[in-house]
């Protein structure tokens, strides 16, 4: 297993580097060796001013062959999709998440890039609920059409390394959150509490609050990451959660415990692509990457909720 020393002198693009997960995976690169690029929808926030930052959509394809040309590795963060708007339309949600997604990778291939990684949802793909944290093999039943398409694009990356020699890796995210996320996109339950609490607004919650979901710090997940970058021979599907399961009614006390407010809820009607449990087993990132968590919730919480506390909300 390398050290992120193993970064040093490569050429990695962030594609969404602009995005919540994008900076803080580019402010981990910075200290790597690595020359760190990005691509984002957005211009460059001036903390990465001095940066080879594309600003443009990947639907523009020349423009994203130009940014990925000489990278030795991609780092597939954008994605415009939602696990709560993706069943809205389903053709759109292929076209503009998997078409995407897919012919980026191929576009990476094309230019010489030789690692793509890219962020798939392990809270969405595997659809079931499970005593046991679900590894990499477990059977996969996504519930909504965002999980459907995550785990499409985990296939044609499979197939396209087998094809085109590319090595790939499907990042499996479970649920992060922290210090920059905002939750104007109805994505992130923390960042939506403490927006609400801080606001004095109603958080509606979807069934009793019972479900329970792996929520993983940011900058961990950041550093895992990184670490598959740096590995010689990464896993192709690779878990990056906390590996504990806390149920929402835990996560919102300790959310009013670290903002020293209370946070209104009103609690909803369970939803049918909601599942009761959802946490990670991590050991295939332990054992192959060297990797682990090392923030834990209640620290985590303290970061996000002084984020949020100072007015920042960027």
């Amino acid at each position: 297993m390398a050290g992120i020393e193993a970064l040093d002198g490569q050429r990695i693009l962030v594609v969404g580097g602009g995005g919540f997960i994008g900076r803080h995976v580019l402010r981990q690169l910075l200290g790597t060796g690595a020359t760190a690029l990005a691509m984002d929808i957005t211009a460059a926030p001036p903390e990465f001013a001095h940066l080879d930052w594309v600003t443009g959509s990947l639907a523009d394809e020349a423009l994203f062959a130009s940014a990925a040309s000489g990278c030795d590795q991609v780092i597939f963060l954008a994605g415009s999709s939602l696990p709560g708007s993706a069943n809205n339309d389903l053709a759109a949600e292929i076209r503009g998440h998997v078409q995407v997604a897919v012919k980026a990778a191929e576009i990476s291939q094309a230019q010489g890039v030789g690692r793509f990684l890219f962020a798939s949802s392990g809270g969405t793909v595997y659809g079931h609920s499970a005593e046991a944290p679900l590894a990499e093999d477990a059977p996969t039943l996504p519930r909504n059409a965002y999980g459907v398409s995550k785990l499409a694009v985990e296939h044609y990356l499979r197939v396209l390394g087998l094809l085109r020699g590319i090595e790939t890796v499907s990042m499996r995210f479970s649920n992060p959150y922290g210090e920059g996320q905002r939750a104007h996109r109805s994505q992130g339950f923390i960042a939506a509490a403490m927006q609400h609490a801080i606001a004095g607004k109603v958080l509606p919650i979807w069934g009793d609050g019972s479900v329970e979901r792996d929520f993983i710090h940011v900058g961990d997940l950041a550093r895992g990451c990184l670490a598959i970058a740096a590995a010689p021979e990464p896993p192709g599907i690779v878990n990056i959660g906390s590996g504990r399961a806390t149920s929402l009614l835990e996560v919102l006390a300790r959310v009013e415990k670290a903002l020293g407010r209370a946070v209104p809820v009103a609690f909803e009607p369970g939803r049918v692509i909601d599942v009761a449990r959802n946490v990670l087993d991590i050991s295939r990132a332990r054992e192959t990457l060297g990797w682990s968590p090392g923030v834990t919730l209640d620290e985590g919480l303290a970061r996000t909720a002084e984020w949020w506390l100072s007015g920042a909300r960027t």
